[in-house]
């Protein structure tokens, strides 16, 4: 058995050395984007945790944002159709110019984060899956809490390990908007420094991140989900 996951939403945090964004260089990343409707931003803000570029809402939920740190390139794209390959493009184009625009050298850790939805196919609900396949006990464990659990999940940690020197997190809870649904969320973290002229190998770790929730953890989902 095999789920065709929904991605909604995709986040990429690219950590560099501490350096303090200037405001008037990411304006001109901003402008420099803003001429590439594809990959360019809206809106320009300056705030006391960074400089936020962001496109307005279509959508309730929706999030399209670049925000620069003084330790991070956080980039995100939610509830936005976007697919991997989009979400790889906008990673490399835009950290590209900003990594050269703020004369920043390399990326030493590489944090991306897909989540995305799945329907049980043996079970009514999300949550019934988590706690009659998923959660060791049953659901008559729960009658214990005096009251109706109205969501629950689980957390992993993967360690590196066999050659491969990359750590995955990952969850799986239930969705309140949608109580079919499995809501899935992989986080892969790569602590290997990349030069800004390198920067289109960081697409290979997003997409090692969603090949492992699209294909190992789906895997051990599917086994667990049997009539």
């Amino acid at each position: 058995m095999s789920y065709d996951p929904r991605t909604i939403a995709f986040v990429a945090e690219l950590l560099h050395p501490p350096q303090a964004p200037r405001a008037d260089l990411v304006q001109g990343v901003h402008n420099a984007l803003y001429r590439q409707p594809a990959l360019g931003y809206q809106n320009f803000q300056v705030a006391a945790d960074g400089i936020h570029l962001s496109n307005l809402p279509m959508a309730p939920g929706q999030v399209s944002t670049a925000s620069f740190h003084w330790d991070r390139l956080v980039l995100r794209e939610e509830l936005r159709g976007t697919t991997v390959e989009d979400f790889a493009t906008r990673v490399v184009n835009v950290a590209t110019q900003a990594f050269q625009a703020l004369n920043i050298q390399a990326t030493v850790v590489q944090q991306f984060v897909v989540r995305s939805l799945i329907a049980p196919r043996h079970c009514r609900d999300g949550r019934e899956f988590l706690a009659q396949r998923l959660i060791a006990g049953g659901a008559a464990g729960w009658q214990l809490l005096g009251r109706p659990v109205a969501s629950l999940g689980l957390r992993l940690m993967l360690p590196a390990h066999d050659g491969h020197r990359e750590t995955f997190q990952v969850r799986v809870e239930s969705w309140p908007q949608d109580p079919r649904s499995l809501w899935l969320e992989v986080t892969g973290t790569y602590a290997t420094p990349v030069g800004t002229a390198d920067l289109p190998q960081v697409a290979n770790s997003l997409f090692s991140a969603y090949r492992f929730l699209a294909g190992p953890t789906c895997e051990f989902l599917a086994s667990l989900d049997t009539p």
